[in-house]
């Protein structure tokens, strides 16, 4: 069964575009489709429970907020 939960949008406001796309590489590690444009990303389909707690952290580690 998979793991379903709603998709992030994730506001990147204030991190260059090399950190945007460092972040978008790292979640795309724990989700099954992560789009970036502009200074957002979108992250969908986490792989399972853990991933996506594991998303969290590194979000935090950027210092971006998930709306």
């Amino acid at each position: 069964m998979k793991f379903k939960q709603p998709p992030l949008k994730i506001d990147c406001d204030g991190l260059s575009q090399k950190l945007i796309a460092d972040l978008a590489d790292r979640l795309s590690l724990h989700f099954e489709d992560v789009k970036a444009w502009g200074d957002e990303i979108s992250a969908e389909s986490p792989l399972d429970s853990h991933h996506y707690n594991d998303a969290w952290r590194i979000l935090d580690k950027f210092g971006v907020q998930a709306v």
